[in-house]
């Protein structure tokens, strides 16, 4: 399947007969594009190897303690920001949250209380739907765990509004901070919404509290029914009245008929649908008229049954009839009343899932180990991308080692700020080299994952990060391959590096890890070749591209758009005729220049290649690079065209 960026337009769309325009900031995309193999390469949610997230941006950066922000944050990191003012306020949120240390505490303590309020609100709002009693599967099952099912949602709704109470006291505890707060993101999240202010968090008080009184909640968890309290359901509130009534009469006509039969002791008998018949005793049978109907009868008694019996019972079973449908069917009406504000219940969680998440951003930028962070400062520079990131670390590696064991890196593309250095011009591809397991990959993950903490609203594993920002985040780093797909190692490679060259922009940042290598080395020199040339030409992005082709270094040795730098790396014995004397010591330093060579029978040894195939390819390796310098210098002394010249020289030596 071809590669289609995510903002791209399908075509046939209105979107796709408007001409392409090269994007200029402030007025760019709102959110960095991050494709599935930037996604999978940078380690950003799912390690690669082990497929959990040890190891990932992800595990690193996630420390929120709700189910819903943990969604939220996700969310987030596949698609960092990328307008300047958007990072500014998140990065102000962070500080005001750092700031306020001792209120965050407490209100962390309360958040980690809160239970799925997204997946609780959801789950009443389905049941609380209008048309679930007739065309819901439930209204036509037979529950054998009818009353367990029962008291699970009930559960559920109860919980929900625990949790909303509970969401309350934490944002009330913000309140009084929230006027101090510099970002206008945090502000609104905390703040109560209040006509035309500025709060966006729904007051939930009087909503609460009306559910709260709406039924007797421990009495619900126990029976598994809701009764609704006298004012919330009208049938149902109806339904109690009629019966009320209807007792009454009930009554009021036995005490009529103890008056008129002269017997005190007369009473209702029966049950069901057998109810209110007359007991009599037969000592007052005599005075019985002749509109009462026997019904039944015992020993010492006779029952009777009357036409308005008959008519006031018929009255009460359909009282009762209506309130059993009201008692049924008010669960689902307290849900439904529940989901008339479902926009509100909605955008709290949206406003608690935005704090939880930056409530994490703001703990790891506090408390992160493994060495110093500082906040990244965004530059508007249209004209000149720019990223200069000093002391810079993996964060998802750095934290392992303890001290000093991990080593900086300075990395810069464009001009930086201050006295220039050698690793500050005006080129935007940087070619890496550098021995075999020196840390070339390492870095390029390292700037790859820098960038997308800084524009997610993060502090940075760096002493100083300056960059503009990045519209879209591409890389080309290991090797695989497709095989259900019938693509080759090598195709996969080509496949990617052309959607590079189709959708990067000048605002791209690409990172190229040693294309070429799936094919023969004349073929992979030369597409590298014109990769690199295309990048540093025409799309001028800010491109990291590391190789092991050492004549492509050579050819852009001296290209203004190109600079050089190398995994520093400390050699003993390099010149001995023997490979296994050859001791390398890697600095995983990123030093200006090219590496002169990649060292790739030190990687053999550590690889436990047996020593005599080692040193069969060191001579051969000897042979090759002889039989180079002679090519080399070859074409120096023949470098003309005049062809005489040459025939005269070859005749001298000849002689």
């Amino acid at each position: 399947m071809k590669y289609r960026p995510v903002d791209c337009p399908l075509k046939g769309s209105d979107a796709d007969t408007v001409p392409k325009q090269e994007p200029t900031f402030p007025a760019a995309n709102q959110h960095m594009v991050l494709d599935a193999a930037t996604m999978m390469n940078l380690d950003l949610i799912q390690n690669g190897t082990t497929a959990t997230l040890e190891g990932t941006l992800l595990g690193t950066l996630d420390l929120c303690v709700t189910p819903f922000g943990k969604r939220l944050f996700k969310q987030w990191l596949c698609a960092p920001l990328c307008h300047p003012v958007a990072i500014g306020d998140r990065l102000d949120a962070v500080e005001d949250l750092m700031q306020a240390s001792n209120v965050t505490s407490e209100m962390t303590d309360l958040l980690r209380k809160l239970p799925d309020l997204e997946r609780l609100i959801s789950r009443i709002h389905t049941l609380g739907s209008a048309n679930r009693m007739k065309s819901h599967p439930d209204s036509r099952a037979i529950f054998f765990e009818e009353v367990t099912y029962s008291k699970r949602k009930i559960e559920d709704f109860l919980a929900a509004l625990s949790g909303f109470r509970t969401a309350m006291t934490a944002v009330e505890q913000l309140q009084t901070a929230a006027p101090k707060f510099k970002s206008t993101l945090l502000r609104r999240t905390v703040t109560f919404e209040e006509g035309e202010g500025e709060g966006r968090f729904p007051d939930l008080t009087e909503m609460l509290k009306f559910f709260n009184s709406a039924f007797d909640h421990d009495k619900a968890k126990t029976a598994g029914v809701i009764t609704p309290t006298k004012g919330v359901d009208p049938d149902y509130d109806t339904a109690i009245e009629d019966i009320k009534e209807t007792r009454q009469e009930l009554d009021t006509y036995l005490d009529k008929q103890k008056q008129r039969l002269g017997c005190r002791t007369l009473s209702y008998w029966g049950l069901g649908k057998n109810r209110f018949q007359i007991e009599v005793p037969d000592s007052a049978v005599k005075n019985v008229p002749r509109d009462y109907e026997v019904a039944s009868q015992k020993k010492g008694f006779r029952r009777y049954r009357t036409a308005t019996v008959d008519r006031l019972l018929a009255t009460l079973v359909e009282a009762e009839e209506k309130r059993d449908v009201a008692i049924k069917d008010s669960m689902r009406r307290i849900f439904a009343a529940f989901d008339k504000n479902y926009t509100k219940w909605q955008m709290a969680v949206q406003c608690l899932s935005v704090l939880d998440a930056l409530r994490s951003l703001s703990e790891y930028s506090k408390c992160a180990t493994g060495g110093a962070l500082c906040r990244p400062e965004f530059v508007m520079s249209c004209d000149q991308p720019l990223l200069e990131i000093r002391d810079g670390r993996h964060p998802c590696i750095s934290h392992t080692f303890a001290g000093t064991d991990f080593i900086p890196n300075d990395t810069v593309i464009g001009t930086a700020e201050g006295p220039e250095d050698d690793t500050s011009d005006d080129s935007q591809v940087v070619l890496v080299t550098g021995p075999n397991m020196g840390g070339k990959s390492t870095l390029m993950r390292q700037v790859g994952i820098i960038v997308v903490m800084a524009q997610l609203g993060c502090y940075v594993p760096a002493s100083k990060c300056r960059l503009s920002p990045v519209d879209r985040a591409f890389t080309r780093l290991g090797a695989c391959d497709r095989i259900m797909a019938g693509e080759s190692t090598f195709f996969v490679e080509l496949s990617e590096t052309s959607a590079i060259l189709q959708h990067a922009t000048r605002h791209s940042l690409v990172l190229l890890d040693e294309l070429g290598r799936g094919t023969a080395t004349y073929d992979g020199t030369a597409i590298a070749c014109a990769v690199v040339n295309e990048l540093s030409t025409n799309v001028r992005c800010r491109t990291l591209f590391s190789t092991h082709y050492h004549s492509l270094v050579e050819e852009f040795s001296h290209d203004s758009n190109v600079r050089l730098g190398h995994m520093a790396c400390m050699v003993e014995n390099e010149n001995s005729d023997d490979p296994s004397q050859e001791t390398i010591t890697f600095l995983y330093k990123f030093v200006s220049g090219a590496c002169p060579k990649s060292y790739g029978f030190n990687a053999a040894r550590l690889a436990n290649i047996p020593d005599d195939i080692v040193k069969v390819a060191h001579m051969k390796a000897k042979q090759l690079e002889l039989t180079t310098e002679q090519l080399k210098m070859f074409r120096t002394v023949f470098a003309t065209e005049d062809v005489s010249k040459i025939s005269t020289l070859l005749e001298t030596i000849e002689a």
